[in-house]
């Protein structure tokens, strides 16, 4: 089985081909070899993008005396005899200085100066997120994460709504979703967090996580298909079998669809409304324990509706000076 680069090394590969890209005689070949590197992972892309942009944002570190000073003396011939052209030692020594301010300017950014960023989606919207080491978010309806690589872990925050990560692994490197009520700490894997009505709901779907409350005292390690509830009176839940139902609904959200199995009316009316301005209420309150199953776009209320009169002999009636759709007995 072939050993996987860490992240460390991934990193310093793209250090070194940004610097030999720049070179003056960097040739075809090396630069088709440089395509062949990129494509191959996401994690590499994801890689060599931060350097560009560390290089970019490090343009006013240039500028600083040490800095300035450093790139000089990179440029400057050992001291040493080495058998070497003098053409060859200046493409050497520029790709020295350019690592010298890349590494230097890394580890600036990553340790010192690692500002987050902030993905929001609104109502009735979905967004996927390609994050910088080669991970990627699904963001639900009406989610706010903050999102912050630092040299020794990557911080994320998920401050509501819901989202479902699918992580890039790096045991060097640790992968920690914060909500109010504790952490996640997670391996190469994937899993959901819902932070709704004071609580965060933790769904382990591939992989391994360590869910702990805020103060470390109490944590958790969920294997797949298992979930746990943190309480926000710092409470940890017992730990769950998820069912193959509960499953299918969890991945069915991140494509769009509500999927319900033998769910009460009222619990499915509860979910579609989370993803649309207008609302579907019942008008006879003893229809909310029918029960539905199906799988439906959530916040297509009107076909949602329509449905319900096909299948479940309800009756729909579309207010659209209220903006709602009244369900009543036909």
């Amino acid at each position: 089985m072939a050993v996987q680069p860490t992240s460390a090394e991934v990193r310093a590969t793209a250090q070194r081909w940004f610097a030999r890209l720049l070179a003056s005689d960097c040739s075809e070949s090396e630069r088709a070899a440089f395509v062949r590197w990129r494509t191959a992972d996401p994690a590499h892309d994801a890689a060599y993008r931060q350097v560009e942009d560390i290089w970019t944002r490090s343009a006013r570190m240039r500028e600083d005396p040490a800095i300035a000073m450093a790139l000089a003396e990179a440029l400057q011939p050992a001291k040493w005899y080495y058998p070497i052209s003098s053409h060859k030692w200046l493409s050497l020594a520029a790709a020295a200085a350019v690592i010298l301010v890349v590494a230097t300017a890394s580890w600036w950014f990553w340790l010192g100066n690692a500002s987050a960023v902030r993905y929001v989606t609104a109502l009735g919207e979905q967004r996927t997120v390609a994050l910088e080491d080669g991970s990627r978010v699904v963001l639900d309806t009406n989610t706010e994460l903050l999102v912050r690589f630092g040299h020794r872990e990557r911080d994320l925050t998920l401050k509501h709504g819901r989202a479902d990560f699918t992580v890039q692994h790096d045991a060097q490197w640790p992968f920690v979703v914060h909500t109010a009520e504790g952490s996640v700490t997670a391996t190469g894997t994937r899993f959901q967090v819902r932070v709704q009505d004071d609580k965060s709901t933790v769904t382990l779907l591939q992989g391994g996580v360590k869910v702990a409350t805020n103060d470390a005292a109490k944590s958790v390690i969920l294997t797949p298909s298992e979930s746990i509830i943190l309480e926000p009176s710092g409470r940890l839940g017992a730990s769950h079998a998820v069912s193959d139902a509960e499953l299918s609904s969890l991945r069915g959200w991140t494509q769009g669809n509500l999927v319900v199995k033998g769910w009460p009316l009222t619990a499915v009316l509860a979910e579609m409304n989370r993803y649309s301005s207008t609302k579907l209420r019942l008008g006879d309150p003893s229809l909310g324990s029918t029960s539905i199953s199906g799988v439906f776009k959530a916040g297509d209320q009107k076909s949602f509706a329509m449905a319900l009169e096909y299948g479940w002999a309800i009756h729909a009636d579309l207010r659209s000076a209220d903006n709602e759709i009244v369900l009543t007995r036909r």
